[in-house]
């Protein structure tokens, strides 16, 4: 527990390491298509992370056209298989919040670092974002994603043994009523 805190403390002291942080939180391209309403103020996770991809992918080809819609669908996946290792790198750890909210600060700010850092790797430097925005969204979209998950399960193991019950019991008065057996 006392090397992870160090570690922690250590990645955290330099948040800006990799570089610069210029990429605001809602690019131009989330906002096409988007309704702006009294209580939707900004644009889906989706179309934001969308939109980030499409801006970087511009940047590293040099190209003033749009990626396809299928490309960005391809990082955006890699994106979120990337996520959920540091996901699955936060349990190994201990870290036991169910939402992104339940964790500490320290925790958020090394965690997005982490994510930053794999997703750099891969090619995409979305440390370049402002607050983090971007590892911070993709994170706490994975972590919604294994509650709503684990809320459907719930619910197929509740409903599941009621609804075999009363088929097999509709079984049984098929065959009762059957006269040819």
């Amino acid at each position: 527990m006392v090397a992870r805190q160090l570690e922690m403390s250590r990645i955290n002291a330099f948040p800006n390491a990799r570089g610069t942080r210029s990429i605001v939180a809602t690019l131009p391209d989330a906002l096409v298509g988007f309704q702006l309403t009294r209580t939707n103020k900004t644009p889906s996770a989706t179309a934001r992370i969308n939109a980030l991809i499409n801006f970087l992918l511009k940047q590293t080809t040099g190209s003033e056209l749009d990626a396809s819609p299928t490309a960005v669908r391809i990082h955006r996946l890699q994106f979120r298989g990337l996520t959920r290792d540091v996901r699955l790198q936060m349990k190994k750890e201990g870290a036991t919040a169910t939402e992104w909210s339940g964790l500490s600060p320290e925790e958020q700010v090394y965690y997005s670092l982490q994510l930053e850092g794999v997703i750099a790797e891969y090619g995409f430097p979305i440390y370049k974002c402002n607050k983090r925005w971007a590892a911070n969204l993709l994170l706490q979209e994975c972590m919604k994603g294994e509650r709503q998950t684990k809320k459907r399960r719930m619910v197929i193991i509740i409903i599941l043994p009621a609804f075999l019950t009363s088929i097999n019991n509709l079984y049984i008065c098929i065959l009762e009523s059957c006269c040819c057996c």
